[in-house]
């Protein structure tokens, strides 16, 4: 089963002692990359969010975002920055001294400097009930998340199919042009090589044998046997159980446009030549419907 690297999925959870609210979401990725954006309060369960969005997803780009209100809010305290405090005071009395300057600090000279005093909250431990709802509310967050994938994943398999079936009708159709044009391209050849042969007094069997490597070099039967074979493999990831094939189908892709790129530097028949481009374009979008698979 393959599955898309884009979804969204959320879940909510009120009551009289909390009321939250999860989003997940994700977007393509080559590794798995996770966000979480949760109150200041909430960043002890930051670690424990990303463990539980990694047994979920292998790949992609992950958004997670948690808001809630809890019962037991923080406490606002303001406390001074003693640093500054200290640079503040020490300052102030070297121009005291350097340029005889009377009168006193007071606190509320001190003060007027900005950052002399900071606001801080004091974090509450969290209830462990608290942790549990909140945790087991991003679970269902990724559940959501899971099934909009493998929905994705199953289009996303339908469409890659039909690309693979695309590519190899693609496959067929130069081949087939190509054991019909083989014999007739052959003796055309060899009928011109024997008028500048009969200028130049070559000998026949040497002739002929240059005549069959010129048309050998433009032989695609081993280009098409490996299409076939990447094609077959392709099949074999889109119907596998188990780790993601979106990293090796991308490979696959590669290689099946490699192969294409060979056999239109081969093929010089205008009827090959415009079924190579189809090919191509087939590859094309195989290749970008690839780059939606975890």
């Amino acid at each position: 089963m393959i599955r898309s690297m884009t979804g969204f999925g959320s879940a909510v959870h009120e009551t009289e002692a909390v009321r939250a609210g999860v989003s997940a979401r994700s977007l393509n990725h080559r590794y798995l990359d996770v966000t979480v954006h949760v109150p200041r309060r909430l960043q002890p369960l930051e670690v424990e969010i990303k463990d539980a969005v990694g047994r979920v997803v292998r790949r992609g780009r992950v958004e997670i975002s948690l808001q809630a209100a809890l019962p037991e809010g923080p406490v606002e305290e303001v406390v001074p920055s003693r640093p500054l405090v200290a640079s503040l005071v020490r300052s102030l009395r070297d121009m005291q001294n350097e340029f005889g300057i009377e009168g006193g600090m007071s606190v509320s000279d001190l003060v007027r400097f900005p950052g002399a005093l900071e606001r801080t909250e004091s974090r509450a431990a969290l209830a462990p009930e608290t942790r549990e709802t909140l945790l087991g509310l991003v679970g269902q967050a990724l559940e959501g998340l899971d099934a909009m994938r493998v929905a994705e994943g199953q289009r996303l398999r339908e469409e890659l199919e039909r690309a693979l079936d695309a590519v190899e009708a693609g496959a067929d159709g130069i081949e087939q042009r190509a054991e019909e044009t083989r014999e007739p391209r052959q003796a055309a050849l060899l009928e011109k090589a024997q008028a500048l042969a009969g200028e130049l007094g070559l000998e026949d069997s040497r002739l002929y044998q240059e005549v069959v490597r010129s048309v050998e070099r433009h032989d695609v039967a081993e280009e098409i046997q490996r299409l076939r074979s990447h094609v077959a493999m392709s099949r074999e990831l889109l119907a596998a159980e188990g780790a993601p094939s979106g990293k090796r189908l991308d490979f696959l892709a590669q290689e099946l446009m490699r192969e294409a790129n060979t056999i239109g530097s081969k093929v010089a028949d205008a009827t090959q030549v415009q079924a190579v481009v189809g090919l191509k374009a087939e590859i094309e979008r195989l290749r970008e419907q690839v780059q939606n698979v975890e």
